[in-house]
């Protein structure tokens, strides 16, 4: 069946390790925009932006996958002046926001987020919001909390890395949630014991997959497990359909 990793940092893999992807049936991905280390201003995300969005592509097309680019300022990658940012997210249209959202919930990650979802909601832009591994079940209620205070359209809005407690919660608040098939993030047993407590509507699998050894089949190799346990119907909304109705594509 073909697959859909709707939240991947591409640039940190090889050409051969994107083929190889594409021959698991890994066809589409979302890039989203990291930067590893702390940007030394704004030109730095600007010009990682600008890579995602021409010569990251033109990889994925040289490896036979579609790459959509998503850009934004990462809670780890705030830069001095990232006002300048939040200007050539508003000039450049892209096809989601991404990843935006929290680390540590701090004062000044909480304000870039608020303005990039201010933002998203003006240009009616899909987001993908990042939460932490540490303090999970904390920084995703301060998500939610400054989702509300935005008044962010739910559809418009995956809280991603979701696990078995924090699902329910996201669902509940009409947001998509974002599952993350990896070590220390959930297992293919996980994503079942989700799917069948809340169902398939809301879901987006994902790897996570860029600069570490994750795993780079995590999604197709989690859709060949689900075709073990739930229907066809149900195995392709999170295989694929759920992330083309999300980015709208």
């Amino acid at each position: 069946m073909d697959c859909f990793d709707t939240h991947t940092h591409s640039e940190g893999k090889g050409i051969h390790e994107l083929r190889a992807m594409v021959e698991k049936g890994i066809k589409r991905v979302v890039s989203c925009a990291y930067y590893p280390v702390e940007p030394s201003g704004p030109s730095t995300l600007i010009d990682l932006f600008r890579k995602l969005t021409t010569f990251e592509m033109e990889r994925g097309r040289k490896a036979g996958m579609v790459i959509y680019a998503a850009i934004g300022i990462h809670p780890r990658c705030i830069p001095p002046g990232y006002d300048k940012v939040l200007e050539y997210l508003e000039e450049n249209p892209s096809t989601a926001f991404g990843e935006i959202g929290l680390e540590t919930a701090s004062s000044a990650e909480v304000e870039v987020l608020e303005k990039q979802l201010e933002l998203a909601k003006k240009l009616d832009v899909p987001c993908i919001v990042h939460t932490p591994r540490k303090n999970k079940e904390v920084v995703t209620d301060k998500v939610l909390e400054v989702l509300q205070k935005v008044g962010m359209p739910e559809d418009l809005v995956v809280v991603d890395h979701a696990n078995v407690k924090t699902a329910g919660k996201i669902l509940k608040n009409g947001y998509w949630a974002g599952l993350t098939v990896q070590p220390g993030k959930l297992s293919k047993e996980e994503v079942k014991f989700i799917v069948d407590e809340y169902g398939s509507e809301r879901f987006l699998l994902n790897s996570d997959t860029g600069f570490s050894d994750e795993e780079l089949f995590a999604v197709s190799d989690t859709v060949e497990f689900l075709q073990q346990h739930f229907s066809r119907q149900d195995v392709e909304k999170l295989a694929f359909k759920n992330a083309e109705k999300f980015l709208r594509l």
